[in-house]
């Protein structure tokens, strides 16, 4: 078999770019070892916004009595979910999004190979890949062109007890049948507070667990805007998270004292060191729970990527990302990268962007750029975390644009008395807008209420096309909605 186009990976960056492909009248061979959909919509994004959507039913249904509704269950201090029917709920929506990607894929003209790629030789013009299905039987398919799209898995910690029955990553846990299928832990440790931790906090808490959160940095969310760690953290607590930050894990171990629920657990020791010290301010801690997340990031997905003739061709960085040039080019000619598993600066982004959206965006220009068309620049990314409140960022934080030298204003707007949120009964949150000090033009927009990974749209779009504080300002806005108080952080530049 020979194609134009073989890609590796079905998730976001492979699937999109299989398509895309196809429209523009290329042969394609999309090769999946798993799941079609990959991590984002197998043990990542889909799964994961499932259970938090289930999640947020019943904190909403907690503050029923609140908008003049009354829960029996909730009322009488009952269980008032069923968490077998939130993971059956998951699975069908994870089931019946898969199945529209593969008629879609099908539909489109694209081979669909299951089975294990190994590129064998990335150097020819025509370039050679084998596929192994799970019988054992290998076929080789010539391709054109390459597009590597990976992807990424959850990363271990190097601390002792970290391989101990009871300690999960996120791919345990959202697997079709996870550790936590049918039950929830009453106690669960989480190792890490960055995305994937805020939002299995939220997860957990809002289904009544008691849920303390270990991070070495010294806020939450370290990566984005200060004043959106501080106030989710506070938000958190408040709902009897146990956030403990500066801290360092030093080992898990297991003890077989049996809980309520006939189970053991495990306890997690950690110190806590001061911002930028070598030396503990404290004694070892512990936190005792039934079970541990390690949500401390994750790694390149390369194993048995390479044969060893072809091993050298393609550069890795020093953590195992497959380096890409600014048109998303491995070091081998005709070879690509896209999504997580690339590191670099391709089309105008910034490296080490690890989003499904980026490596759709990315994976749609390659094919631009193999078929000879002009890619355009990525332009503003947008991050969100769909905790609830939820928050969503795009651009430059004021932090960001005074490190980089940028002069820089910002406007703030708070929805204590925006219509919508007070009638949703919305927790403290705000809209911050950051603008260039002399053009006034949107540079870079923070936004944590309800709905902000849908208004971060307007942002991206906004800052894309340099519109100002003036132009923001003058545009009228629907009342009532959290989309109002945009107006009033531009008003105050």
């Amino acid at each position: 078999m020979k194609f134009d186009l073989l890609v590796i990976g079905s998730g976001p960056a492979g699937y999109a770019a299989s398509i895309k492909a196809r429209r523009a009248g290329l042969s394609v061979c999309l090769v999946e070892k798993a799941l079609a959909g990959g991590v984002c919509l197998n043990r990542g994004c889909i799964p994961t916004k499932a259970l938090l959507y289930s999640s947020s039913l019943r904190l909403k249904a907690a503050e029923a009595a609140l908008f003049g509704v009354h829960d029996t269950a909730i009322h009488d201090g009952a269980d008032s979910f069923d968490f077998t029917k939130v993971q059956r709920r998951k699975l069908e929506v994870v089931d019946a999004i898969r199945a529209n990607q593969i008629a879609f894929i099908e539909k489109s003209g694209v081979s669909l190979e299951r089975g294990s790629a190994r590129i064998e030789n990335a150097g020819d013009e025509d370039k050679t890949v084998s596929i192994t299905g799970d019988d054992g039987e290998s076929v080789i398919v010539r391709a054109k062109r390459i597009l590597i799209a990976t992807g990424t898995k959850p990363a271990l910690i190097p601390v002792a007890g970290c391989d101990v029955d009871g300690v999960f990553t996120s791919d345990d846990l959202l697997g079709d049948r996870g550790p936590l299928f049918e039950r929830c832990f009453p106690k669960l440790t989480i190792i890490g507070g960055g995305v994937v931790g805020m939002e299995f906090a939220s997860i957990y808490s809002n289904f009544g667990g008691d849920v303390t959160v270990i991070e070495a940095l010294p806020r939450v969310l370290a990566n984005m805007d200060r004043e959106i760690s501080q106030t989710l953290a506070m938000i958190l607590k408040k709902r009897g998270v146990n956030i403990v930050t500066n801290a360092r894990l030093e080992k898990i171990e297991k003890f077989e004292k049996t809980d309520a629920h006939g189970g053991g657990g495990l306890s997690c020791f950690f110190r806590i060191f001061s911002e930028g010290a070598d030396a503990p301010e404290t004694p070892p801690q512990s936190i005792a729970s039934n079970a541990v997340l390690i949500a401390a990031g994750r790694k390149p997905e390369t194993a048995g990527l390479f044969s060893p003739d072809c091993r050298e061709a393609i550069a890795l960085t020093e953590r195992g990302y497959i380096r890409v040039n600014e048109a998303g080019m491995t070091s081998a000619a005709g070879v690509y990268a896209a999504g997580d598993i690339a590191s670099g600066a391709a089309f105008g982004m910034s490296a080490g962007v690890q989003l499904a959206h980026t490596a759709t965006a990315q994976a749609e220009r390659i094919v631009d750029h193999i078929v000879g068309k002009m890619p355009a620049p990525l332009g503003a990314i947008p991050a969100c975390v769909y905790t609830a409140p939820e928050i969503a960022c795009a651009g430059l934080t004021d932090g960001e644009a005074k490190e980089r030298g940028v002069p820089a204003v910002t406007g703030k707007g708070v929805f204590g008395g925006n219509g919508r949120a007070v009638i949703e009964h919305q927790e403290r949150s705000f809209v911050k807008l950051v603008f260039h000090a002399e053009t006034k033009a949107l540079i870079g927009a923070q936004i944590m209420c309800n709905h902000a990974t849908d208004i971060i749209a307007w942002a991206v779009q906004c800052i894309n096309a340099g519109i100002t504080a003036e132009q923001i300002r003058n545009s009228v806005f629907a009342h009532p909605t959290y989309a109002e108080t945009i107006v009033q952080a531009a008003e105050r530049v």
